[in-house]
């Protein structure tokens, strides 16, 4: 059995001021289980510093973010703020997102009903951050969870699910999701895996991916966030791997 980690999950949320796009009420609500890092960040033209920005805009922005802040716990959620302002967007998301030791970055989309999640698996490289992840995301919900494995020429659809699926169901009912839950689904298809992988998004509410390791990221990972949101507009959850060079989260933002 795995002990559960102390806690709740955490997730950064970045909002870029001083008008940030609006967050649905019911994305809100499906994020109301975790930690919420909530990142306001204020673009910082060239020839201003970020302290005369601040002088500047920052009573504005302060009170922006706390109302931001104020529906994530009216919500339920546990809510950390962080208001930068910056000239470099990427490296606030990565300094930000380290050093509040989030598990994982949302990529908005829109949400009507968080009634089907879709977790994406390549394998069990990061599973042992996915698991607990998604256990604490859907702890209060009823929302089904796919668990989706593209089946590669080396596999079959029984040893795809032997091998990846349900070992990876096995940690989730470990960290204490409702095994009534879980959908496991290994799937051969002609097209590419990131092919398949953005067709089906659109049948669902979320979708919850997982950085692996560097070798392989690129290959599944390093697109789909961003064409699942261009193509469908469904939020992206992106677990972090923590690994060297684990930065497709950041990078997609």
């Amino acid at each position: 059995m795995t002990d559960p980690p102390c806690g709740p999950s955490s997730i950064l949320v970045n909002l870029e001021l001083p008008d940030p796009a609006p967050l649905s009420p019911t994305l809100i609500d499906a994020l109301s289980s975790l930690r919420v890092v909530l990142l306001g960040w204020f673009a910082v033209p060239e020839q201003t510093s970020p302290a005369q920005a601040r002088d500047q805009f920052g009573v504005e922005a302060e009170e922006t973010l706390d109302t931001a802040a104020r529906r994530f716990e009216d919500a339920g959620a546990e809510v950390t703020t962080r208001l930068v302002f910056t000239g470099d967007k990427l490296d606030t998301l990565i300094r930000v997102s380290t050093e509040e030791n989030c598990d994982a970055v949302l990529i908005p989309g829109t949400m009507d009903a968080p009634r089907r999640v879709l977790v994406p698996l390549r394998g069990l490289e990061n599973i042992h951050r996915t698991a607990p992840f998604v256990a604490d995301l859907c702890r209060e919900s009823t929302a089904t969870v796919t668990l989706l494995h593209i089946v590669d020429d080396e596999e079959t659809e029984a040893s795809a699910r032997d091998a990846v699926l349900k070992p990876a169901a096995d940690r989730m009912r470990e960290y204490g999701l409702d095994t009534t839950l879980l959908e496991l689904n290994a799937l051969e298809v002609d097209a590419s895996p990131s092919d398949a992988i953005v067709d089906r998004a659109s049948a669902y509410d979320l979708v919850v991916l997982g950085e692996t390791k560097p070798s392989v990221q690129d290959v599944l990972f390093g697109t789909v966030p961003e064409r699942i949101v261009k193509t469908t507009d469904v939020p992206i959850v992106v677990v972090r791997h923590r690994g060297k060079n684990a930065d497709v989260a950041e990078q997609l933002l």
